[in-house]
């Protein structure tokens, strides 16, 4: 970086708080965005000249970078912001529009308070902040527990991919179990009719006679969509069988995902 290519005083106090993003000249790909103030847009490839031993994906791109001969490429997306705070809120909505979009970053953080405020679907909005009680559900049901790579940004066949399996569960509740519920942090996420089960053929998987269901869509449990059961799942367990029903939920607050 050249000695010119630092932010003048002068300038760094019209430009206030900022976000920004640090793009790659090889593909036009951008692979970080940040928010600073003052002369913060260089400090990246200042830290990548001083650290050439760094693992971190950003460090290496930048050196991987430079060392095809190239700059990277620095670029202002908002200026002229007025406190932090904002430029947090501007920063976190860039980057959860850039994981809507399958676009990889190399942030270590999805941004302030995205699990909060951040990338969601409809549905997993609503769940946030007004998760009601699950009520009493009569058929034989079991709950499956999705917490593992759940997203809040999830689409119905995603969610439905997560809670078809594999499981552990044992031929006499397979046999009994008519639907299937996909729960990720307390909150229904997907609920299925289970039509048919089949062995698991992942190969880490193998001799632990783990099971996956083949099912659609249940319309009739439609309103269970959002609605909490944290009381089911004690401690760390990943399912629960509800094969006589389940009685219905207290009401214990909000989701935190």
């Amino acid at each position: 970086m050249s000695a010119d290519a630092r932010i003048p005083g002068e300038v760094a106090d019209v430009l206030r708080h900022y976000v920004y993003a640090l793009r790659d000249p090889r593909d036009g790909k951008v692979f970080y965005v940040g928010k600073g103030i003052g002369d913060r847009i260089n400090a990246h490839v200042r830290e990548a000249g001083a650290d050439l031993a760094s693992e971190r994906a950003k460090i290496r791109t930048i050196n991987e970078i430079e060392a095809s001969g190239q700059p990277v490429d620095l670029l202002f997306l908002r200026t002229g912001i007025e406190d932090e705070h904002t430029a947090f809120i501007v920063e976190q909505a860039v980057i959860d529009a850039f994981h809507a979009d399958h676009h990889p970053l190399t942030n270590l953080v999805r941004g302030h308070h995205s699990g909060q405020h951040g990338l969601a679907t409809l549905p997993a909005v609503v769940a946030r902040h007004q998760a009601k009680p699950c009520p009493p559900i009569p058929e034989p049901v079991i709950m499956l527990k999705i917490q593992n790579g759940w997203r809040a940004d999830m689409n119905e066949r995603e969610i439905y991919d997560a809670t078809r399996g594999h499981w552990k569960i044992a031929g006499w509740v397979r046999d009994r179990a008519a639907y299937a519920l996909g729960i990720a942090y307390g909150i229904v996420r997907g609920a299925y009719r289970v039509d048919s089960w089949f062995p698991s053929e992942m190969p880490w998987d193998e001799g632990k006679d783990r099971w996956g269901f083949i099912g659609d869509p249940a319309p009739e449990l439609a309103h269970l969509l959002g609605t909490q059961v944290r009381d089911a799942f004690p401690n760390q367990v990943m399912y629960r069988r509800f094969l006589d029903g389940y009685p219905g939920s207290r009401d214990t607050g909000a989701s935190d995902a």
